[in-house]
């Protein structure tokens, strides 16, 4: 304990040189970490698009998809369908967290400046650790024990260093959080322009107990109403539904561990509604009951970390793990929100397990860019114990019904992913998707995305439009490579799938689950898809039923009794190479 008194002391008197610094000083760049580890996905440089045989490929030729794991079928003994109410010591006095009465952090007997307690501030910089108040037996450390103390609650204490940093005149206010764990019954709300909470230098390789790490454990008092850790939803000064913009906030260096949330109206770990030009970078966030728990029995509700009603900002050098509903969540409306540019970079999603919609980066805005991620292992756990297989998406994009009775729907455009490895999920690696006739995602590009030992299909396109592909390499996964398909029950002449360019892809080692027949690496039921270059190989008879290159269908659209017939159209192939697979169709269908 006495070495780690040390580095704190070390470290707080670092940030205190660094908001001394002068213009122009030197600092390290963003995501530096002195262990040498790294965040994130990191392809090797130097690799040419084109391959004159892909069966060169380093690529695994013995590894099953993903479709299961050793929870898979197993129902939740007693599975609720909402979080208890409040009935613990650290309730309102009301015994419910409703709407935004007072809550007890709230109710500090200071404003501003004066809640600064002395030698805790210093050039802009406040050390949270003066402000707790730890009964005896219960003294800081990083002890996980106390996440199991009756008695232990540091968010009004913290809710004071926030509001002492809020009051400073620096243009930047940090909070820094020492090393060590911090017990949260009811989330932080920074909602001040230009404050950062920090903790020490955190590594991705940095262990759930690491004495070294700031650890917020989010254990709340009411998970169905205020869950996780960090909440920005400032309210209007007017009243009413208002949020007013809170702009600046960082979130850095700082272990996440997520004990409850909602299982009816959904919530995040870190949630920040119209939150612009903020950042979370160098968190590691878990799902970590305090009592063990099947995946079928987590909390339906409970996202990772979510911009939403108009955030922007960056998510860099993040680890989402074991959230039940979904690792990153980005849901903003153009023409109802502002939608500012968000930024995912360096993250790694994995183990999004829970009872429902499980998926790793949802992405139900506009104007988003992801890159250098590594996203697995996503899989639904039903409570009712049915078969999860089919279901846990790797990034999903897809428009979402609107909220009556006057919110439009979220429609994503102007989406780029570019250098993410996605692999072993339960459903597909990539979908795009719309519930909603007249809608679909737009502008959507990938570049240079692997997808592969998914439970279903690499790339599952359902509906999108300005759709383009660029070095695509899919393998190893359940069924197709890619399937673009137009089929819906919505009416026949709905939006889906058109506009789409597939460029130089690397389709191989396909169709891993049927044990015979003959199946394409790409399927097209729709039109006006163009494929240019690129490879279909199946490199190994054994393995995989992707004998068929690219395969061309009809298909029907519309309500049940009401189906249509369509063919394909306006749909053009070329350059296409094969290995072990047959050319290209283009396939005559019947007419009814």
């Amino acid at each position: 304990m006495l070495s780690t008194q040390r580095l704190v002391r070390a470290w707080i008197g670092a940030l205190l040189a660094l908001a001394s610094a002068p213009a122009g000083a030197a600092l390290p760049p963003p995501g530096f970490s002195g262990s040498g580890a790294e965040w994130g996905y990191h392809p090797a440089m130097g690799r040419r698009i084109e391959y004159p045989d892909v069966c060169s490929l380093d690529a695994s030729t013995n590894e099953p998809p993903f479709t299961a794991d050793e929870y898979t079928g197993t129902s939740c003994p007693d599975y609720a369908t909402e979080s208890p109410t409040c009935t613990g010591p650290f309730c309102p006095a009301s015994g419910v967290c409703a709407g935004d009465a007072a809550l007890h952090e709230d109710l500090n007997d200071c404003q501003g400046e004066g809640c600064c307690l002395p030698g805790s501030v210093g050039r802009g910089v406040v050390d949270v650790l003066p402000y707790l108040s730890r009964p005896a037996e219960w003294p800081f450390s990083a002890d996980t024990s106390v996440d199991h103390s009756v008695n232990v609650d540091d968010s009004p204490g913290i809710a004071r260093a926030i509001e002492c940093a809020a009051s400073l005149p620096s243009y930047r206010r940090t909070v820094a959080f020492p090393a060590g764990r911090y017990v949260l019954r009811t989330p932080l709300r920074p909602q001040h322009d230009a404050l950062t909470l920090e903790g020490p230098e955190l590594s991705p390789d940095a262990g759930p107990a690491d004495p070294d790490t700031a650890t917020l454990v989010a254990i709340p008092c009411n998970p169905e109403q205020l869950p996780g850790a960090i909440q920005v939803h400032k309210a209007a000064r007017s009243g009413g539904d208002g949020v007013e913009e809170v702009w600046g906030l960082w979130i850095r260096n700082l272990q996440i561990e997520l004990t409850e949330g909602p299982r009816k109206k959904a919530n995040s770990g870190i949630q920040l509604n119209r939150c612009s030009d903020c950042e979370v970078e160098n968190v590691i966030m878990r799902y970590a009951p305090l009592t063990l728990q099947l995946p079928s029995c987590k909390p339906a509700n409970l996202d990772g970390i979510t911009f939403a009603m108009g955030s922007g900002g960056v998510i860099r050098n993040v680890i989402v793990d074991g959230v039940p509903k979904g690792g990153i969540y980005l849901a903003s409306i153009a023409g109802y929100h502002e939608t500012p540019p968000i930024l995912v970079e360096s993250c790694e999603i994995k183990n999004i397990d829970g009872p429902v919609a499980a998926a790793a980066i949802k992405i139900i805005a506009p104007n988003v860019t992801v890159r250098n991620c590594e996203v697995h292992h996503s899989l639904v756990h039903p409570g009712d114990g049915s078969p999860a297989v089919h279901n846990g998406h790797g990034l999903w994009i897809a428009t979402q019904v609107s909220v009556p009775p006057d919110i439009p729907s979220p429609v994503p455009a102007n989406v780029l992913v570019q250098d993410c490895y996605i692999h072993h999920n339960g459903g597909a690696g990539v979908v795009m998707a719309s519930p909603i006739a007249a809608y679909r995602p737009t502008g959507i590009q990938l570049e240079r995305v692997r997808s592969a030992y998914n439970g279903t299909h690499g790339v599952h396109i359902q509906a999108g439009t300005g759709v383009k592909l660029q070095d695509l390499w899919s393998w190893g996964n359940g069924y197709y490579g890619m399937f673009l398909s137009s089929r819906t029950s919505l009416p026949a002449g709905s939006a889906r799938v058109g506009s789409v360019i597939l460029e130089s892809p690397l389709i191989f080692n396909n169709v891993l689950r049927p044990t015979s027949g003959a199946y394409p690496g790409i399927r097209i039921e729709a039109s006006d898809i163009m494929i240019r270059g690129g490879e279909i190989a199946r490199c190994d008879a054994s393995r995989g039923r992707q004998s068929i290159s690219i395969q061309q269908q009809c298909w029907l659209s519309g309500p049940t009794g009401q189906e249509v017939l369509f063919h394909p159209e306006d749909n053009v192939i070329s350059g296409v190479g094969t290995h072990g697979t047959s050319a290209p169709e283009v396939l005559a269908c019947p007419h009814d």
